[in-house]
């Protein structure tokens, strides 16, 4: 043990005398710590930030949207389809039609361009839409045309500012309309915007805010779909699209586009799965410069002590003294370098966090496989000159300038 202390003491102080030198060789090593330490807690905690928000929607959710400028004889989606899917596809539990349309909001002197989303009392039932303030509409405000609005965060706090918004009326298309709720960010808005726009009961949306009219019947930009607890999302796309196809008497490209909650998991996995990789190529590169450096500074080492490593052959040091003395210091430079490269990663985590949605977690795991790879790479990377200063003649050594 007093040995081990003797070494460590030794290795301290040698890398103490150059230190400059040292932090230069470790600065490689600590970005590429850090850079692990980031990587895994991005990853961690961006799966438990899209898994939080799927919990609101769940996986079993399909949306039609309407393909876009009309093709002659294409037909847009109407109220008619969504009652149709709702009634006539066994393996569909709910139905949610959503009205698309822009307006001007007005509050003051203040006039902000907005999407309108019209919306049904059936999608409460089908997602969890998390509020800031306030509350969903009611079913007798739907049914009743009631003149009511919902915000998103963005757009209330470009009204308002830091006042109240509930209870507050908006002008919205010359028509006043009382904010019962305002809505907190999430996962839904790659459907359907609810942080820069606003919600109204469909009832209203179609009948006196947007145009909405079509030979068709009443339009809607589109529709999700929920299915039962038994049923797959593949089972009910295919069902629903045949429907759809005869409904609109389509027999090549359809004139609608569906989309699912697991195509959108594997595209976040793909670019996360991309940028990890990315992220861990660098990683490991600055791991490998370091490990370079390292063995480049140890051989200088073992260059400009070749005397005091001869005297110490000379007045007994066995060679397996030498190899544990130079090997102890590269252990020492690159734990060093490991501990802080963790440092810094998790103080970065940190302030990604506080800025942004996902919230990165540093796990202990990564952590001990950081220090482990440190330690490792002082190891690996010092045994070479290590050796060289083991196996040195203490003659020649001595004798050398």
């Amino acid at each position: 043990m007093m040995n081990w202390l003797e070494n460590l003491k030794l290795a301290a102080d040698a890398l103490w005398v150059n230190r400059l030198r040292s932090l230069l060789t470790m600065l490689g090593l600590i970005i590429g710590i850090s850079s692990v330490i980031l990587v895994t807690a991005l990853g961690v905690g961006a799966q438990r930030f899209v898994k939080e928000q799927f919990q609101d929607i769940g996986t079993n959710v399909i949306a039609l949207f309407d393909e876009g400028p009309r093709i002659q004889g294409r037909q847009p989606l109407t109220l008619a389809d969504a009652e149709a899917i709702r009634k006539g596809v066994a393996t569909v539990q709910n139905v949610a039609p959503i009205a698309y349309g822009d307006a001007q909001v007005v509050w003051g002197s203040r006039h902000l361009p907005v999407q309108i989303n019209g919306t049904p009392a059936s999608l409460a039932e089908m997602i969890k839409i998390n509020y800031i303030k306030g509350r969903y509409f009611t079913g007798a405000e739907i049914s009743g045309r009631s003149r009511v609005v919902i915000l998103g965060e963005s757009l209330s706090k470009q009204l308002f500012n830091y006042e109240e918004p509930i209870g507050k009326t908006v002008i919205l298309n010359n028509q006043p309309l009382i904010v019962v709720g305002v809505t907190r960010r999430g996962f839904f808005e790659s459907w359907v915007d609810l942080d820069r726009g606003l919600m109204v009961p469909l009832p209203l949306a179609i009948e006196s805010l947007i145009e909405s009219d079509s030979p068709f019947g009443k339009r809607v930009a589109g529709i999700l779909v929920k299915g039962k607890p038994d049923t797959t999302v593949d089972e009910m796309t295919f069902e629903v699209k045949n429907l759809m196809r005869l409904r609109h008497n389509v027999t090549d490209r359809e004139d609608f586009i569906i989309g699912n909650i697991q195509e959108i998991i594997d595209i976040f996995n793909n670019v996360a799965l991309g940028v990890a990789i990315l992220l861990g190529m660098t990683a490991a590169i600055s791991l490998l410069v370091s490990g370079i450096g390292i063995t480049n500074v140890m051989l200088i080492s073992v260059t400009e002590r070749t005397r005091e490593i001869g005297l110490r052959k000379a007045l007994g040091a066995s060679e397996e003294v030498i190899l544990t003395q130079f090997v102890m210091e590269a252990v020492l430079l690159s734990s060093v370098g490991g501990l802080i490269g963790v440092l810094l990663g998790i103080i970065g985590a940190v302030a990604i966090g506080h800025f942004s949605p996902v919230k990165p977690e540093v796990t202990v795991w990564s952590m001990l496989l950081a220090v482990g790879v440190s330690v490792g790479a002082g190891i690996f990377f010092g045994v070479f000159p290590a050796q060289r200063a083991a196996n040195l003649d203490p003659i020649i050594a001595l004798r050398s300038d």
